[in-house]
C-alpha cells in the first residue's frame, strides 16, 4: 500500500479507502522483517484503531484536516502525550506528559500516531547504529547502515509503515537517513518548528525534521506544522513558508577541490551526474568557496557544542554509570574538555561564517551539495565509533548553526542498490522555493 501523503488523501476523498483500512494494514505490516529496529514503542492498536474509525466518521471533513488518516511515526526523543519518550536509553525512559507541539499540530491535522522510532541514543551520531533497540535495517541492502540519527524515522517511511516521519536534525540528522534509505529529509531552519517538549542534542540550534517520499509531500506536511511557541524561547516569530514566485534559480556548489568523497569514486561519479542534472534543470551551476561552511563542522563532534548535549542528559549519565552506549557517553562526558571561552569562540567563528556567506546568498538561491560523501557498512560503522559518522557529516554539520533551511531527496543508486542522495540548502524562509528545485531536479531527464 503507497502511504504517500498526497496518494493517500486522494484515495480518501475518491472514497477508494477509509483510516480503519489503512491503519489495520499498517499494524500487520509493523511485524514484517523490514521493521526490525525501527521501533522502539509502537502505539497501542486498540488506540490507533479508535483513531482512524473516528476519522472514518469525518470524511465530510477532510478539507478542514490537511494531514486526514495519515500514519505518521515519532522519533523517541520527541514527546507524546501518554506514551514512552527513552532517547535510546532504556535506563532513560518516562512517560510524556504532554505532546511537543509539533506533534500536537499533526495530531489536529487529522494525522495518525503509529509509534515512537529508534535513533542513535539520544541523537548522536549519523550513523544509526548507536541504540540498544538493535540497528534498523537499510531497506535497500542491510549490509549498510540507514543513517542516523533519525534512522527509524526515515526506514518508516521507506517501508511503508508510515506517510510522514518526525525526525530531529541537529548535524545531519534529518538529512543523511534520508540519502541511505532514498527519500526525502525536509529540514526547516532553526526556529521554525516548536523545541518544547524534545529531548535536546544542541538545544540552541535543534530542529525537528520531516521525513517522506517525495519533497512535494514534505512540504505538505510541514505547511501544517509550523507555528511560533511563546512557550519556546528559541521559536521564531512569523515564520513564513511562502514562495517568492521565482521561476528561474541560480545554484552554487562547492569548488572541485573542497569535494570530498573519502576515496570513493563512485559516489564522486553520481555526484558529478547530479550536477549535470542540475544544469539541465537550473542552468550553469556555479563553483563557490566552501570553506565558510567547512569551519563550523568541527564544533559539532569535535568542538564545543558537543557539551549541549552535557547539559541535556550529562547529570543523567553521571547518576546512571552503566547506562548509555559507550561511544555515545565517551562523545558527551568528553565535552567536559571545553572551557567557556572555547564556546565563545566556537560562537564567534559561526558569526564570521555567517557574515562570510552572506555575499553567497546575494548571489545564488540554493546551494546543491551531495547529502553524504561516501556510503559506509553496518559493520565499517560497528568497528570503527566514531569516522564514519564524522564523514557523513561532511556536507551536513554546518547548516543549523548558520541557520539554513534544507532538502535532502534521492537522486541514483549505487552498485549496491544503496541509494545516494544530494541535499539543496538556503537561508530560513525559502523551504518551499527547496523543494520547487528538488521537485523540478526529480523530473528532469
Amino acid at each position: 500500500m503507497d502511504l504517500s501523503p498526497s496518494h493517500l488523501l486522494e484515495r480518501y476523498r475518491r472514497g477508494e479507502l477509509k483510516p480503519s483500512e489503512v491503519i489495520r494494514w499498517v499494524l500487520e505490516r509493523l511485524d514484517h522483517e523490514s521493521q526490525e529496529g525501527v521501533w522502539t514503542f509502537r502505539v497501542n492498536p486498540e488506540k490507533a484503531l479508535a483513531a482512524a474509525e473516528a476519522l472514518d466518521q469525518r470524511l465530510h471533513q477532510i478539507d478542514e484536516l490537511p494531514l486526514f488518516g495519515l500514519p505518521f511515526s515519532v522519533k523517541d526523543c520527541i514527546d507524546v502525550a501518554g506514551e514512552p519518550t527513552s532517547g535510546a536509553c532504556p535506563e532513560f525512559t518516562y512517560t510524556a506528559t504532554a505532546s511537543n507541539p509539533v506533534v500536537e499540530a499533526a495530531l489536529a491535522a487529522g494525522a495518525i500516531y503509529v509509534g515512537k522510532t529508534n535513533l542513535d541514543q539520544f541523537a548522536t551520531g549519523l550513523v544509526g547504529v548507536r541504540s540498544p533497540y538493535g540497528i534498523a535495517r537499510n531497506p535497500h541492502n542491510p549490509r549498510y547502515i540507514p543513517g542516523g540519527s533519525s534512522s527509524g524515522a526515515a526506514v518508516s517511511v521507506a517501508t511503508d509503515t508510515s506517510s510522514f516521519g518526525l525526525g530531529t536534525d541537529t548535524g545531519g540528522s534529518g538529512r543523511v537517513p534520508a540519502s541511505y534509505c532514498g527519500v526525502t529529509g525536509l529540514k526547516p531552519a532553526p526556529g521554525a518548528l516548536s523545541r518544547r517538549g524534545m529531548v535536546s542534542a544542541c538545544r540552541s540550534f535543534d530542529t525537528i525534521s520531516v521525513y517522506t517520499k517525495t519533497p512535494a509531500d514534505a512540504l505538505l506536511v510541514l505547511q501544517q506544522l509550523v507555528a511560533y511557541d511563546r512557550e519556546d524561547p528559541f521559536s521564531t516569530r512569523d515564520y513564513s513558508l511562502e514562495s517568492r514566485g521565482r521561476t528561474t534559480f541560480r545554484v552554487a556548489t562547492p569548488n572541485q577541490n573542497q569535494l570530498e568523497f573519502f576515496g570513493n569514486s563512485e559516489t564522486e561519479r553520481l555526484f558529478g551526474q547530479a550536477l549535470a542534472k542540475a544544469e539541465r534543470a537550473f542552468g550553469p551551476i556555479s563553483p563557490i568557496d566552501f570553506s565558510p561552511f567547512l569551519a563550523v563542522n568541527p564544533l559539532m563532534f569535535k568542538g564545543p557544542f558537543v557539551a549541549e548535549r552535557d547539559v541535556s542528559v550529562g547529570e543523567f549519565l553521571d547518576h546512571n554509570p552503566g547506562a548509555g552506549v559507550e561511544a555515545v557517553r565517551n562523545l558527551i562526558i568528553g565535552s567536559r574538555q571545553y572551557s567557556a571561552a572555547d564556546a565563545y569562540r566556537a560562537l564567534y567563528l559561526v558569526q564570521e561564517s555567517k557574515r562570510k556567506i552572506e555575499s553567497v546568498w546575494e548571489h545564488y538561491d540554493a546551494l546543491l551539495v551531495p547529502t553524504v560523501g561516501t556510503l559506509f557498512t553496518v559493520e565499517q560503522a560497528l568497528a570503527d565509533p566514531y569516522q564514519p559518522s564524522f564523514a557523513n557529516g561532511y556536507y551536513t554539520n554546518y547548516a543549523n548553526p548558520l541557520g539554513l533551511a534544507a532538502v535532502a531527496f534521492p537522486h541514483a543508486y549505487t552498485r549496491d542498490g544503496v541509494p545516494y542522495g544530494v541535499t539543496l540548502l538556503a537561508p530560513a524562509r525559502r523551504e518551499a522555493e527547496l523543494v520547487q528545485m528538488a521537485t523540478a531536479f526529480m523530473q528532469t531527464h
